[in-house]
């Protein structure tokens, strides 16, 4: 095989696994909402009876702008869920599908605190979420903690001032 051929050869291997991951990363994209959307249900069956006894709850939509670290841009669009009650607010905003932290980020904000539910992906290739603090600039974020009913219901409790 002479050098040309050498060189076809890398380059068709190459564009092969570009290919690969770009299928992989718009997959990924394409399955987020849907990701975020199964978050949302959760939270508002934990929040059933918070609901009836007259949390709000709605879903804003918005759109995403996000670079994939191959370089790939994405533009999507995707909902936000908004908690209401008290004249207070707690807002779930999912911002990035693609982060060094997890595979999928959604931000938790409330009144003096920000958390965000990071999404990670178990041996069984299921999704699995977790609660973390967003730390002040130059501090060391904490571990995760789990995401359940009863760090939920604590978030509504901070963050409406209950």
């Amino acid at each position: 095989m002479n050098k040309a051929d050498e060189l076809a050869a890398k380059l068709r291997n190459r564009l092969q696994r570009t290919d690969e991951t770009e299928i992989c990363t718009d997959t990924a994209i394409d399955h987020w909402p849907t990701q975020v959307n199964d978050l949302y249900h959760q939270v508002e069956t934990w929040l059933a009876p918070l609901i009836e006894a007259g949390l709000g709850i709605r879903r804003n939509p918005t759109h995403v702008f996000e670079r994939h670290p191959s370089g790939a841009t994405y533009n999507y669009a995707i909902d936000q869920l908004v908690l209401e009650a008290l004249h207070r607010t707690i807002t779930f905003d999912p911002i990035a599908r693609f982060s060094t932290k997890a595979d999928g980020l959604v931000e938790i904000h409330l009144p003096g605190k920000n958390l965000r539910a990071l999404r990670s992906i178990d041996e069984h290739g299921e999704s699995q979420w977790t609660l973390q603090k967003i730390p002040p600039l130059g501090q060391v974020a904490q571990a995760p903690v789990a995401w359940n009913e009863e760090n939920l219901l604590w978030i509504v409790e901070e963050g409406l001032g209950l």
